[in-house]
């Protein structure tokens, strides 16, 4: 199986937000992975029809992060999502501990 490394390179500050199809195009995925994703909560798209969907710059690293999972790791949508909750907790918890560790200091 060969496998491909996505790289997601977008810097233009005036762009908060891109249409389900710019998400696409920009993370180089399928319509169908990225409906998967928000069929689990994965990703969360602002609109209520898929032709007025729009999605924070955030849900790029999420996609990118989803994507390795699946094509790496052959993890499933489920596992997925728990592991991207579980990431974000302990990002958080770290910065939490850093800026405790600060204040003893």
């Amino acid at each position: 199986m060969k496998k491909t490394e996505m790289i997601v390179i977008f810097d233009d500050p005036r762009v908060t937000t891109l249409s389900l199809h710019e998400l696409c195009s920009t993370c180089a995925v399928s319509l169908d992975f990225v409906q998967a994703l928000i069929e689990y909560d994965i990703i969360q798209p602002k609109g209520h029809a898929p032709s007025e969907w729009v999605f924070d710059m955030s849900e790029l690293d999420r996609i990118k992060t989803a994507y390795r999972l699946r094509r790496d790791l052959e993890v499933n949508l489920a596992g997925i999502a728990i592991l991207l909750d579980l990431l974000e907790e302990l990002e958080a918890l770290r910065a939490r501990n850093a800026m405790l560790e600060k204040h003893l200091r």
